[in-house]
């Protein structure tokens, strides 16, 4: 979807708190820059970071892939 705002753009519509909407606007004054931007900012770190986390996740195990049974057995070991 091309906007004026550039390619690929959409739009969505954000419900916030009272105080949520005053701190933004406090963070808006003192970096000046609109609210748009500081949300833009925020979603992309947060999407960021979960991408991160998933990418963390795998290859846990390493080269070594324990055959589930037995490790099942080496947990219940330790009980």
């Amino acid at each position: 979807m091309a906007t004026v705002f550039g390619e690929g753009m959409g739009r969505i519509l954000l419900d916030l708190s009272d105080e949520a909407i005053r701190q933004l606007d406090g963070l808006k004054q003192k970096r000046n820059l609109p609210r748009a931007e500081l949300l833009r900012e925020a979603v992309d770190q947060y999407l960021a970071r979960q991408q991160s986390d998933i990418k963390d996740a795998f290859g846990l195990w390493g080269e070594s892939i324990p055959d589930g049974l037995e490790y099942e057995r080496k947990l219940r070991e330790e009980w």
